[in-house]
């Protein structure tokens, strides 16, 4: 299982710089001031969670602000964010998410899945016990690279500054903060708890 992760986390850290690059080839690096990480699962299938990385601007700011309850809203609700697709982590087409989900104890098959939903409560209740659990070992996972970004340099590298990088969640009401707040240094985050009133997940 370590084996299969660690290959999961290389390949993943790799995709997030290559991502990174791809922002500041493309954008004016000034007027970046987050990155965005969404958390989800294709297909609400367990077995795929992702990440979706973006960022946001402060001219999106600025337009959005028309739209929001207030500047602050739209700079850090992820409703009024750009919400580009700049990379996907995870989910069905990640080969190496799903080399590692075969070898831990929480894998379940396409047959199972299928029997657990169609007909067997028990079993049902089962792999979405093994899902979730799953799903969270997948989250720190994701905690742990963003912190290596910041770690290694790369953020600040690349902007010319160190800027936050929130983890939202796709069809959530709530922004897991404690996420966030485990994967930034607190410097970087005093707006954004400020608008969320420091609220836990």
């Amino acid at each position: 299982m370590e084996k299969e992760r660690k290959k999961f986390a290389e390949k993943s850290y790799e995709k997030l710089k290559n991502a990174i690059q791809e922002i500041v080839n493309e954008e004016d690096v000034n007027d970046i001031y987050a990155l965005s990480l969404c958390y989800t699962n294709d297909d609400d299938d367990l077995r795929f969670p992702k990440i979706i990385f973006s960022y946001n601007t402060l001219s999106n700011v600025k337009e959005e602000s028309y739209n929001a309850a207030s500047k602050e809203d739209a700079k850090w609700n992820f409703d009024y964010w750009l919400q580009d697709e700049i990379e996907v982590i995870g989910g069905k087409t990640d080969k190496q998410l799903a080399q590692w989900f075969a070898e831990t104890p929480f894998f379940y098959s396409d047959e199972e899945n299928t029997r657990a939903i169609e007909e067997d409560e028990d079993l049902y209740d089962k792999i979405l016990k093994k899902g979730d659990k799953f799903n969270k070992e997948f989250i720190k996972d994701i905690i742990a690279l963003t912190k290596q970004l910041f770690d290694e340099g790369e953020v600040e590298k690349n902007f010319g500054r160190n800027i936050p990088i929130i983890i939202h969640k796709q069809d959530f009401e709530d922004t897991p903060i404690l996420w966030t707040k485990k994967s930034n240094p607190n410097k970087l985050l005093k707006e954004f708890l400020e608008y969320w009133d420091g609220d836990d997940e």
